[in-house]
């Protein structure tokens, strides 16, 4: 009697471990961010936010072509985002435990950086970018 739960033990073990193994790979399958598209579906526990804006130029004019970039400050991976006529961005499924940095690009016109920190714990959260020339120095 001893001898067979001493045999199925480890066997138990060995398929739990088999088990967590194979939910892990499918989690690491879903994408980072979603980037545009449909709104996802609510849920009771939402563990995401989503991240939207306009950018706009210094006559306040929507920006076509403005690339917005969103830099997952754990992983360092930078997501582009090229606005469209009416210069509009959306980020979906970002991580509500994670830091973003945000900035807008158009040529040689960068905005200053918008950090959307984990301890903001805003589902929606909007960062308008305004893209301007820097000031002349004299």
């Amino acid at each position: 009697m001893n001898l067979a739960r001493l045999f199925l033990i480890p066997l138990a073990v060995l398929s739990i471990a088999a088990t967590a193994s194979a939910q892990q790979t499918e989690l690491k399958t879903k994408p980072d961010v979603i980037v545009g598209g449909d709104q996802p579906k609510p849920g009771k526990n939402v563990t995401t936010r989503v991240v939207q804006g306009v950018v706009r130029d210094a006559a306040d004019n929507p920006v076509s072509g403005a690339v917005v970039q969103l830099k997952n400050e754990k992983t360092s991976k930078v997501i582009d985002f090229i606005t469209k006529d009416d210069g509009k961005y959306v980020f979906r499924e970002l991580g509500l435990d994670i830091q973003y940095d945000l900035l807008a690009k158009r040529g040689d016109i960068t905005t200053v950086v918008k950090k959307l920190s984990p301890y903001d714990t805003r589902k929606e959260v909007t960062l308008n970018f305004k893209l301007e020339p820097p000031a002349k120095q004299q």
